[in-house]
């Protein structure tokens, strides 16, 4: 539907100034979402996250050659009118962007797009992130880590290190030894 009333918004707008344009759509795919080529993007601010990992799941982590993965979720409250359900998301999803981290343990979000015509249904600018840390399954079909998740607005994280702790799964339940 705020896809349908986008393109006839655009259309009208394209019969008005007889420019020729396309509607712009926007996708998920897998943990990422795509935007066509003529979909405007907003960039989100950069942030980084520092993963804290207890000593256990480090050694696990290292033997296995497995690495962390970061995974960033945009959302938000839409206006009156602009939402839909997207449980367990908000009203308008914004997207999501992931990242390794690196030697540190520290991954950065600085190249992240967002949907400008997704942002625009927002009530509040100030849209939520939801950060989860896994293993990257690389050597593993499995998630390794139990990690903190924090949720919080953007201008919580924005030109910030936050830090995630991680432990093995079952670590301190003496199932993963």
């Amino acid at each position: 539907m705020v896809v349908l009333r986008s393109c006839v918004q655009t259309l009208a707008s394209v019969i008005v100034g007889g420019l020729i344009v396309g509607c712009s759509n926007s996708q998920v795919q897998g943990d990422k979402t795509t935007y066509e080529a003529n979909d405007k993007t907003i960039g989100v601010p950069k942030f980084s996250i520092a993963v804290k990992l207890s000593e256990i799941a480090q050694k696990k982590l290292q033997a296995m050659h497995e690495s962390v993965l970061v995974v960033a979720y945009f959302d938000g409250d839409p206006l009156p009118g602009k939402g839909k359900d997207n449980s367990p998301m908000r009203g308008v999803v914004l997207g999501s962007d992931e990242k390794l981290v690196d030697a540190n343990n520290v991954a950065t979000f600085f190249d992240t797009k967002i949907s400008q015509s997704n942002w625009n249904d927002l009530s509040s600018k100030d849209y939520y992130v939801t950060i989860n840390v896994i293993s990257a399954r690389k050597s593993s079909k499995d998630n390794l880590l139990d990690c903190t998740d924090p949720i919080d607005r953007i201008s919580t994280f924005a030109g910030k290190s936050t830090q995630v702790s991680c432990r093995l799964i079952g670590e301190h339940d003496g199932l993963s030894q």
